[in-house]
């Protein structure tokens, strides 16, 4: 099956503020009943970016899934930095965090652009431990968005004055539409985004390279303490065997005279073969040298 094409910065945006938008919007629980509770994102979703044929409400779904999801690690990274890291600043705080999303998930965290929307909302949009099944179409939120948005009495009128729906809500004038302010907003977010991304990314170069040339330094020492330790045992080795090269075997025992005679004849042949090569590497060296 071909992959469609990847969502946008702006696409993104929209789906965070639509999610917002039926979250904290009480009115459209009970305005718009006919509606489940992922209709009702959609449509909001719709307004915002006007792309209904080109991305579905599984798309757009899954795509928050894939946000929430990722926002929700970056969040706990942020809240562990906090709580070692005090006195830092709020962009020192966000840069440490993305460090440590991208230490545990071995990727960098793509969703920064989301984060400014969602960071003071992670605890009131996670979803609940235990759903019931009964309500699996209704909004998780629907109680915590009337309480934090009590009903005003003066925008209530009977029901009686309107039988297909409970509530009528004043009109909301805006200056400009819904399509072009979420365009304007996201432009605004993108630059922001694009600005700590980049910062990011020049501080994951330089990290690297700090880890590169401290595994070059560390190696260097390596090879110099193994290089001291060769000349050591060497120095040590011409030391024994000058010390049995200059021992007098007269005064003593056949086995121990033999012993060390037998010795100095190996230290004596391999001191005299080793200057033999160097000797003949020196020659053969002169002989190719040109004149």
């Amino acid at each position: 099956m071909k992959r469609g094409k990847s969502f946008t910065l702006e696409q993104d945006v929209a789906i965070c503020n639509a999610r917002l938008n039926i979250f904290q919007d009480p009115f459209n629980v009970v305005s718009k009943p006919q509606y489940n509770f992922w209709d009702r994102i959609y449509q909001n979703y719709v307004e915002f970016t006007g792309d209904q044929n080109v991305r579905s409400q599984c798309s757009v779904q899954s795509r928050w899934k894939l946000i929430f999801g990722s926002c929700k690690k970056f969040h706990d990274c942020l809240a562990r930095v906090e709580d070692k890291q005090s006195g830092l600043t709020e962009s020192n705080k966000v840069l440490r965090a993305n460090m440590l999303y991208f230490e545990q998930e071995k990727k960098r965290f793509a969703f920064n652009h989301c984060w400014e929307i969602l960071q003071h909302k992670m605890k009131d949009l996670a979803p609940a431990k235990s759903p019931d099944p009964r309500t699996k179409d209704r909004d998780p939120n629907i109680h915590s968005s009337f309480s934090s948005h009590p009903l005003d009495p003066n925008t209530l009128v009977s029901p009686e004055s309107d039988k297909d729906s409970y509530y009528i809500t004043e009109s909301r004038k805006s200056k400009r539409p819904a399509r072009r302010r979420a365009e304007k907003e996201a432009h605004r977010r993108s630059k922001v985004v694009n600005t700590l991304d980049s910062r990011i990314c020049d501080l994951m170069e330089q990290f690297t390279k700090q880890l590169a040339e401290s595994d070059k330094r560390k190696a260097e020492v390596a090879e110099r303490k193994v290089k001291v330790m060769e000349e050591m045992n060497e120095r040590q080795q011409r030391e024994q065997d000058d010390r049995i090269m200059s021992m007098d075997t007269s005064n003593m025992g056949p086995r121990a005279r033999a012993y060390y005679e037998h010795r100095k004849s190996d230290i004596y042949f391999k001191t005299m073969g080793h200057t033999a090569d160097k000797s003949n590497m020196e020659d053969k060296s002169t002989i190719f040298m040109p004149k």
